[in-house]
């Protein structure tokens, strides 16, 4: 429980200078003996604050925004601090794992409610009897009418640990309460099937943990389904770990360098990939919305000559970070390298990447693909990229 300001003094300081101390430690550890010079004007202002002050306060959340401060003021995007719980978040985030009781669902204005459209195979909901169509109406007597599916799964993680009761309308139109396990669930970033005309479709939705190996089952599932070329779907794909999109880079691709990143002082880090790879007609399918990783794996098909790419340009991200975890449980998240592909382009400087073949979706399409119900053939983004594969 976090210290508040009431109280005794002596205590307030007592904490004020532990927490200098080690304040001191890291400091001086980065910053040489300025760095006393700073941790001293840190403590100036915290005794200011526990002396002077006339209400209460929380020790513990001005010290997490002090430092979440301090890092939001080298002005990247892509570096931040978190404090305990939410490192905590983070980390079931980087491992594909939620909260939850193992459904995909829909808002739907006409049943005043959340349609589910995927019950995870085995999942709580799928072992208490949930189908898709099914509605969910409340969850533990609370109507989720008019909500959003952040008050949704707020309302459901709020049982974390233990039994939802959940009312549902059936596809027969009966309601009934069920009572549903909310746990921890791990969900597949890779999905994938064997399209018409031989052409192997893989669906990558982060390169988070699990997706490399994930990406590379999906890859020879399909080769030994007869898949004669392949289509790669980075969508809306956020990144994640190198090490995963190294893994299926490296499947794929023939012996060379895969990924190239400099650290601060210039020296660099090379991936390389062995000889052992996958010669057929490739796409990669893109949209402004493929951050990272995932649009450094299409840069590196296309360097190639592996691949070419459909869709629209993304954003140019040329930075990985790395998590630094400190003693009380948070953590720092800062970027580390610049990287480039393997004909060491800088995406950053390049701004993005421009697609051989730019397609966009309606509103329409763009609804319907976010909702998991846009169907290949119906997705003109997917049908660039086939398009790409004779070119």
């Amino acid at each position: 429980m976090a210290w508040k300001g009431k109280g005794s003094g002596k205590g307030l300081l007592c904490a004020v200078a532990g927490a200098l101390a080690a304040l001191v430690i890291v400091i001086l550890g980065f910053g040489g003996f300025k760095g006393f010079g700073r941790a001293a004007k840190f403590a100036a202002v915290m005794r200011i604050i526990a002396t002077q002050f006339v209400g209460d306060y929380d020790l513990d959340e001005a010290t997490d925004a002090a430092l979440a401060m301090a890092v939001d003021s080298i002005d990247d995007d892509w570096s931040y601090y978190m404090n305990a719980e939410g490192y905590d978040a983070y980390q079931d985030y980087s491992a594909n794992l939620y909260q939850g009781i193992g459904v995909t669902v829909r808002a739907d204005d006409t049943t005043e409610g959340f349609v589910i459209e995927i019950t995870n195979k085995d999942g709580p909901a799928d072992r208490a009897g949930l189908v898709a169509g099914d509605v969910i109406l409340a969850v533990d007597g609370v109507s989720v009418a008019g909500g959003t599916t952040d008050d949704l799964r707020a309302l459901i993680q709020a049982d974390y640990g233990k039994d939802a009761l959940v009312t549902v309308r059936h596809t027969d139109g009966t309601e009934e309460d069920v009572s549903v396990s909310c746990e921890t669930i791990y969900t597949s970033p890779v999905s994938y099937e064997l399209l018409e005309g031989h052409i192997g479709y893989v669906k990558i939705t982060n390169f988070r943990q699990g997706a490399g190996e994930e990406s590379v089952a999906a890859v020879d599932a399909l080769l030994e389904q007869g898949a004669d070329s392949f289509v790669f779907d980075v969508r809306d794909n956020p990144g994640g770990q190198v090490t995963e999109m190294v893994t299926i880079l490296d499947r794929l691709l023939p012996e060379g360098e895969l990924f190239i990143r400099a650290d601060k002082h210039g020296r660099e880090h090379v991936e390389k990939s062995d000889s052992v790879c996958v010669e057929l007609p490739m796409s990669v399918v893109v949209n402004s919305e493929s951050y990272s990783a995932a649009e450094f794996f299409a840069a590196a098909l296309r360097d190639y000559d592996w691949a070419k790419i459909a869709g629209q340009p993304t954003t140019g991200k040329a930075r990985s970070q790395v998590t630094y975890s400190l003693w009380d449980g948070s953590a720092v998240h800062i970027s580390h390298y610049t990287y480039l592909t393997p004909d060491r382009t800088d995406l950053y400087e390049e701004g993005g990447l421009d697609p051989d073949a730019e397609a966009a979706l309606t509103e329409e399409e763009q609804m319907l693909y976010a909702a998991g119900r846009l169907e290949p053939e119906d997705d003109p983004q997917i049908q660039a990229a086939l398009g790409l594969l004779d070119a």
